[in-house]
């Protein structure tokens, strides 16, 4: 635990530190006239999240099983919103934001089903994102002078995680989660904890089960809903780049590699507390790189800071909305009760 605070402490001060030389480098002034040039369009182009965040949401719908929803599809975003935000405020890799979703979810259906539904999306959003890394990859090798250190750390990330996620759908898909756990337990890994997580997971391992059987095509829809999400950060890449630069922007190609080249280097450095100083890093590189000025490319990234902290914040107001007003988890029925009549 010490050992993960001081890593964690070494990382949040090497991001102020890398913030603050990047805005030293370029300047106060020009960094203030290149925000001065977006004024107005600055709120628009936040607002274009919400495509994103609808195309996520439609992508977590499809892995539920029932023929309905077991709450309304805005209740879901909210819910999907409010996790995002927690893994984006606290230091839990990607993990406390899942939690709270399934939490979120109990007055609406069973904590197991919950478990389910975030376990199946999590990697499906995993899976599609990794997808698109990964065919992104041999277009922007092929197009962007990155150094080869940059690009084999890059695709040995995304090959390691495609396999990861691929073991873990095949255990989800045949039901290999407790038959994994019980199997250790025989070996004599820690036999007395697994057992007593052996039947809980055996419970998730029937909706697992169900929902893969039932609905086969369910989770490649859900695989199409989270990769129109990432593709569609090419069409607000390529607007937030017309807005900076002009008529000097620019076109499609190069949007495209800057989308793609972002999202491999954030998913690199994920690890870092709030992403502070790595997600203004990353575009200012990325941009320095095709020759774009650096004044405009800090500016790319501290304004993909500002709209981390107003998702952030939406996030964080939709938490306290869904604890305040969605329906008491102790006034639920005991009595499981399937997502189609919930």
């Amino acid at each position: 635990m010490r050992f993960s605070k001081l890593v964690m402490i070494l990382t949040l001060f090497g991001g102020v530190a890398l913030l603050g030389g990047m805005v030293w480098h370029v300047g106060l002034s020009g960094l203030l006239e290149s925000f001065r040039a977006m004024g107005f369009w600055l709120a628009p182009y936040l607002l274009l999240r919400t495509v994103s965040t609808l195309l996520h949401a439609v992508g977590w719908a499809a892995c539920f099983p029932g023929p309905r929803l077991p709450c309304r599809f805005w209740q879901l975003v909210l819910v999907m919103r409010a996790g995002s935000a927690i893994n984006q405020v606290t230091p839990t890799a990607d993990i406390g934001g899942e939690i709270v979703r399934v939490l979120l979810l109990k007055p609406f259906l069973p904590q197991e089903q919950a478990l389910a539904a975030v376990a199946i999306d999590k990697a499906s959003a995993t899976m599609a994102h990794m997808l698109y890394l990964a065919f992104g990859m041999l277009y922007l090798t092929q197009s962007l002078p990155l150094p080869m250190a940059v690009q084999v750390s890059i695709a040995l990330t995304i090959g390691l995680i495609i396999a990861g996620v691929g073991c873990f759908i095949v255990l989800q898909r045949y039901g290999l989660l407790s038959k994994s756990v019980g199997w250790m337990a025989v070996q004599g890994w820690w036999p007395s904890r697994l057992q007593r997580f052996r039947e809980p997971i055996t419970r998730l391992d029937a909706q697992f089960a169900t929902y893969y059987t039932a609905h086969p095509w369910r989770f490649v829809g859900s695989l199409i809903g989270h990769g129109a999400a990432d593709v569609f950060e090419i069409v607000k890449t390529y607007w937030l780049l017309r807005l900076l630069l002009g008529a000097a922007a620019p076109g499609w190609p190069e949007a495209a590699l800057v989308a793609i080249a972002v999202a491999a280097l954030d998913q690199m450095l994920f690890f870092v507390p709030g992403r502070l100083g790595t997600l203004e890093g990353s575009r200012f590189a990325v941009l320095s790189a095709l020759g774009v000025s650096q004044i405009y490319g800090l500016a790319f990234g501290l304004i993909a800071r500002v709209e981390h902290l107003v998702w952030s914040g939406l996030g964080l107001l939709a938490y306290a909305y869904c604890t305040r007003f969605f329906p008491a988890v102790s006034t639920r029925s005991s009595t499981p009760v399937s997502p189609a009549s919930s």
